[in-house]
């Protein structure tokens, strides 16, 4: 183990630390700051699923879910705008995966490289992941299914096989 921890201490440079760091808050699921002291993070309440508390031990506030959907919606924001949004937003994400995967499909063969096609199907698995999540944002903000206590992924999976074969017909 100490090997492998020497050897990528050498080739991981301070530009790759801050790409570690963003992945760790994309991939980590930060938590949401405290609106009362704004330096702790909401984290849940084991007792009661529909309750977060500042884990500040100065602050210690505590906020149910519905309260924390008003606390944090924006004032005036349509929501069928920020669903609009969020949708343009997955279409231009799967865009990219797909010109990303050809033309990493293209450079592949040119290069005789399978790892390169490797590395870019993982890469454009990631950013397929970021447009399902911003697809999941948006039909929360429609359905007013935002800050639930737990994640209503069933639903949205079956709104989403639905709507494809809606469109069918």
């Amino acid at each position: 183990m100490s090997l492998v921890s020497a050897r990528l201490s050498r080739r991981v440079g301070p530009e790759h630390r801050s790409f570690v760091g963003l992945t760790g808050t994309v991939l980590g699921g930060t938590h949401a700051p405290c609106p009362n002291c704004r330096r702790g993070q909401l984290v849940a309440v084991p007792d009661a699923l529909d309750r977060r508390r500042c884990d500040d031990p100065k602050c210690g506030a505590e906020y149910a879910l519905a309260e924390l959907g008003r606390t944090f919606a924006l004032e005036g924001a349509d929501v069928r705008e920020l669903a609009v949004h969020e949708r343009r937003q997955a279409v231009t994400l799967f865009v990219a995966a797909e010109i990303i995967g050809v033309l990493a499909a293209a450079w592949a063969v040119y290069a005789r490289s399978w790892l390169t096609l490797v590395g870019a199907l993982l890469l454009c698995l990631i950013i397929c992941a970021t447009a399902m999540v911003s697809r999941y944002r948006a039909w929360q903000l429609e359905h007013g299914r935002t800050f639930e206590a737990r994640a209503p992924l069933g639903a949205f999976l079956a709104a989403e096989v639905d709507g494809l074969f809606r469109r069918g017909r």
